[in-house]
């Protein structure tokens, strides 16, 4: 016999007055995999429905094979697709590189993840605003971001550059027992925030989950454990 305590699923849920709203629902598998997400949306007066957005991903061998992202129009049960990913991973680079489209199959960016022991690099070729049917890296964006994590995996720096800006952008979170802080350098509005670590975020940590949680004080979460 064997007992697991894997998170099924975490519901968020924001509080409005003297009641709460269900905000987001985050879906994982039994090996930990992000595999659904839904945001719940407000009120669509112009399309006279909720509209929610739900984002699923698919593995294949404990590796992401594709990713989907919808808009959910509730009250005709449709869910329009906005845009998709198709990822392939090389085992003798390390290597996953990831292909994002448009839902008319136009290619939105390219970009390629490597992880090491502490670190994360990508590079990315986008044509965000102009989508393109075959890749012409002469005329695209160039995004490549170098992730550092600590002994725990947390997140402790992120350097980003791209090619048409002088200098990079660094983030830097630095944690303690109770709260960490995050600091943004390079940008027109450099700042420092600090967030309370909470239990949620501290369980979510350990069992590696693609998981941010919110200010517990206005938000609270429902766990369901396989």
């Amino acid at each position: 016999m064997s007992f697991s305590q894997n998170i099924k699923s975490i519901i968020e849920f924001k509080k409005a007055g003297d009641s709460l709203t269900k905000n987001r629902l985050t879906e994982f598998d039994k090996s930990g995999n992000l595999v659904r997400e839904v945001r719940y949306e407000k009120y669509d007066s112009r399309s006279k429905t909720l509209r929610n957005k739900i984002r699923t991903l698919e593995y294949k061998n404990e590796q992401r094979i594709s990713e989907l992202f919808c808009e959910y129009f509730v009250a005709k049960d449709t869910c329009i697709l906005r845009s998709f990913s198709t990822f392939v991973f090389d085992k003798e680079s390390g290597i996953e590189k990831e292909i994002k489209f448009e839902s008319d199959s136009l290619i939105r960016f390219i970009r390629e993840i490597k992880r090491q022991k502490r670190i994360k690099s990508s590079k990315t070729y986008s044509w965000e605003f102009m989508p393109v049917e075959k890749p012409n890296y002469e005329k695209a964006m160039v995004f490549i971001d170098t992730t550092f994590y600590d002994e725990m995996n947390r997140k402790i720096k992120r350097v980003s550059y791209n090619n048409r800006a002088e200098n990079p952008v660094i983030e830097l979170y630095d944690y303690s027992k109770k709260s960490y802080t995050y600091q943004t350098k390079g940008t027109s509005r450099d700042t420092i925030l600090t967030f309370d670590y909470s239990n949620l975020q501290k369980l979510t940590d350990k069992k590696s989950l693609d998981y941010i949680s919110q200010n517990k004080e206005q938000y609270k979460y429902e766990i369901e454990y396989y």
